[in-house]
């Protein structure tokens, strides 16, 4: 994709170093304060540039849902799920891509707790900062980011690269709900699996039937999250009245090749 500078609304000297609770631990996170102020200064600054506002670029990768937390939760949970997802955590050989990284809180758990070739993806480019900021936070090893533009042909040298695909809450436009099956599929190798995981909002049986054509095999599991008072009263991502918030994780495996599609 065209390059492209970070969204000044978006500059990380704005984020502030926050705390989630992920199955009963507290772990911390550099994200935007909350997401009503954020959202305004977005619009605000867009509209002075004379930037035309739209679904693909947006700020809301700039905080943490509870998709991410959920997931990582779900793999913490039962040991073998690792195995089932990819391989042995301690394998180097794993190659992982997060699609919709925004500040990089799962992409940097992850390469702080396995020895996988972990990378970060975003249509956003000023994420890369929160990124690295993320993983010094949790003592991980620096993730390369890449920007990617999903509704655009997925790069040839990324194509059947990755053995997980790892994408949380995405399904925010419709757009997606052809861009992400199809990318995914493509940057998967051919026994990869995509692991996916979305609050159940409107879009998402639709997403899961676009799935199911372009992979042979999907489970879903649910994982409920629980949700602190500083989730609900600082972040604004949560409503305050809602304790938990139960996550569907998409398990999808073995991508069809293009030929197979319907």
């Amino acid at each position: 994709m065209a390059n492209k500078r970070p969204h000044p609304a978006l500059h990380f000297s704005k984020a502030e170093r926050r705390s989630v609770f992920v199955g009963g631990r507290e772990l911390p996170v550099w994200m935007a304060p909350d997401i009503d102020s954020l959202l305004n200064d977005f619009i605000r600054t867009s509209q002075s540039e004379g930037e035309e506002l739209g679904e693909q670029r947006c700020p809301f990768g700039a905080v943490l849902w509870p998709s991410a937390r959920a997931l990582w939760q779900w793999l913490q949970e039962d040991p073998a799920r690792w195995e089932q997802v990819a391989h042995s955590p301690a394998d180097p050989s794993v190659k992982t891509i997060e699609l919709g990284s925004g500040v990089g809180f799962f992409a940097a758990l992850l390469a702080s707790h396995t020895r996988w070739n972990v990378t970060a993806s975003d249509y956003e480019p000023a994420y890369a900062d929160y990124l690295e900021a993320n993983c010094k936070l949790h003592n991980a090893p620096r993730v390369p980011f890449l920007t990617l533009d999903w509704c655009e042909p997925t790069p040839l040298h990324l194509q059947k690269s990755f053995d997980l695909v790892i994408a949380c809450d995405v399904f925010y436009d419709n757009s997606h709900l052809e861009s992400l099956p199809r990318i995914a599929n493509e940057l998967l190798k051919p026994q990869g699996t995509l692991l996916l995981a979305d609050p159940e909002r409107f879009r998402f049986r639709s997403a899961v039937e676009k799935l199911s054509q372009y992979f042979e095999k999907i489970q879903l599991h649910t994982c409920r999250i629980e949700h602190s008072g500083e989730d609900s009263s600082k972040s604004g991502v949560v409503n305050p009245n809602v304790k938990s918030t139960d996550v569907q994780i998409v398990h999808c495996q073995n991508p069809l090749t293009l030929n197979r599609l319907p």
